[in-house]
């Protein structure tokens, strides 16, 4: 069993580390491991999120536009498209762009984590008791 500071610290490594393989290693098949590794820890996060939501009545209430795993896989999509503009773009005038895409998804993702009500996890909840 992974100690719980390592286990609550998974997808942000998964996503750090993808991060890190698209901008910094050169090629395309990097490129795509890297967005694959940010995927996968994005879906960890978005599972784990919607597991511990304590406002899930507010969320039934709510009819969006957009299917559920496509809204809540954008603010990943928006950075993964800034990386890879970064990284393949022999165009100066690109940067701006990908540099906007990323922190656009960035500023997505604090204020979707920042507006949810998460409850503790079950072994969190009995050690605090």
């Amino acid at each position: 069993m992974l100690p719980n500071y390592l286990y609550e610290t998974l997808p942000y490594g998964y996503m750090t580390a993808g991060a890190a393989a698209v901008v910094f290693t050169p090629g395309y098949v990097a490129a795509l491991s890297g967005a694959l590794l940010i995927l996968a820890g994005a879906l960890v996060w978005i599972l784990r999120s919607e597991h511990r939501r304590g406002d899930r009545h507010k969320l039934q209430l709510k009819s969006g536009v957009l299917p559920f795993w496509v809204y809540e896989i954008q603010p990943f999509a928006y950075v993964i498209a800034g990386l890879l503009c970064w990284q393949f773009s022999n165009n100066q005038f690109v940067y701006p762009f990908a540099l906007i895409f990323i922190v656009v998804g960035a500023q997505v993702f604090v204020m979707r984590s920042s507006q949810r009500k998460h409850q503790l996890p079950q072994a969190q909840r009995m050690s605090h008791l």
